[in-house]
């Protein structure tokens, strides 16, 4: 064994609601059609958080602990097979070991129909796997998640080199700016000169206003967005919105829905926000959503990506057919990461990503102190930097 490859691969694995562990795994083997990555960055999900206050353990009828975390990942290859080297790279450029890259969450089968017809990586019938969810970490080789020091990467996975200039704190939020980048997409797909859809210089409320809802936020003044409302139940994370995109904030925990969509609409002449992105997770919160919208306007549901159980009731006639709303939902993030990059790499300038980055853990401190990552008032973005420990 080459003096540079670890015996062992220490990761923190969630073994129930609320119990995490620091485990040791067996070195990944490398063949000529996978790669072994050593893991810079890892984000923390919202999808982590769920899981871990028991609001979500199963993924198709079969629980997921344990299971390793982290699929917002930047790494560095360490092997990649002869295979992989040239097929891996989903823009086609080669691959070598010291590339930086991303990696596409899912890996699915090719073959499905939608697969065969261009729906992109979203919606596959027979996925094969999901990089920090599925299959769990007593399967074999276990390293899938980014909440470790080095993962195993599959054949049949997508990589995407990270430009030089571009720095890990700022690369690894395109896989959330993907998601972002697929719901301004949708919004603006029918014809906004004639104010259907979304187009520069139209308002845009964006209701909760954790990581991926400040990236929205951001994508959406990108695309020229007017007037810009941000909402979300922490001030933290309100002034975070304040600073990247907002124009005016709303503390949904001092205020009522009823007040919210109030204030929206005297803020948009009376009738309300021409976009609504609902991103707070809430299924209460996509009725919010409908109510705040003007009559003709889009409403993105990006926020519920996790089946807690939970309905709400919905008026078809009053916050859908009477209204003549676009209705978007967007769930993942497609593979769209190419043009994310580029603009990760052009705007860093503008909006400073980084800094939404309240903390930075180590695998030590991660499998400690969850209950920090899962308290939106201690913290906007957590990122897990495995091969360190840190303390922040």
């Amino acid at each position: 064994m080459s003096p540079t490859k670890p015996a062992s691969v220490r990761a923190v694995a969630m073994t129930a609601p609320g119990k995490m562990e620091l485990r040791s795994y067996p070195y990944p083997q490398c063949d000529r059609d996978s790669a072994v990555l050593k893991v810079e960055m890892t984000g923390v999900c919202g999808t982590d958080k769920h899981i871990f206050k028991g609001e979500a353990g199963f993924i198709r009828g079969k629980s997921i602990f344990p299971y390793i975390g982290g699929h917002e990942v930047i790494g560095t290859i360490v092997e990649i097979g002869e295979n992989a080297a040239k097929t891996m790279d989903f823009d086609d450029q080669p691959l070598e070991p010291g590339d930086r890259v991303a990696l596409a969450v899912e890996v699915n089968c090719g073959t499905c129909w939608y697969c065969r017809h261009h729906y992109n990586n979203t919606t596959c019938e027979n996925q094969i796997m999901a990089y920090g969810i599925h299959p769990n970490a007593d399967t074999a080789p276990y390293l899938r998640g980014g909440f470790a020091e080095y993962m195993y990467i599959m054949p049949g996975t997508s990589l995407f080199k990270i430009p030089e200039e571009l720095p890990t704190d700022v690369a690894v939020f395109v896989e959330e700016m993907a998601v972002a980048y697929h719901s301004l997409a949708r919004a603006v797909q029918p014809f906004a000169a004639v104010k259907e859809g979304f187009g520069p210089g139209d308002s845009v409320a964006v209701l909760g206003n954790g990581p991926l809802g400040l990236l929205h936020g951001i994508m959406a003044s990108i695309h020229g967005a007017g007037l810009c409302i941000g909402t979300d139940l922490a001030d933290l994370r309100l002034a975070k919105a304040k600073e990247l995109y907002a124009d005016v904030t709303i503390n949904a925990a001092r205020t009522s829905p009823e007040q919210r969509v109030q204030q929206a609409r005297e803020l948009t002449e009376g009738v309300g926000p021409d976009l609504v992105i609902e991103s707070a997770g809430e299924p209460e919160v996509f009725i919010e959503a409908l109510e705040m919208v003007r009559k003709g306007g889009t409403v993105i549901e990006v926020g519920n990506w996790v089946d807690t159980g939970k309905t709400v009731p919905l008026n078809v006639m009053k916050h859908v057919a009477s209204k003549n709303l676009h209705i978007h939902s967007v769930f993942h993030c497609g593979t769209n990461w190419r043009p994310v990059l580029n603009i990760l790499q052009k705007q860093q300038a503008r909006y400073p990503f980084a800094s939404l980055i309240s903390h930075r853990m180590g695998l030590d401190e991660l499998a400690a102190k969850m209950e920090v990552v899962t308290d939106p008032n201690r913290c906007v973005k957590v990122e897990v930097v495995p091969q360190a420990c840190m303390s922040s």
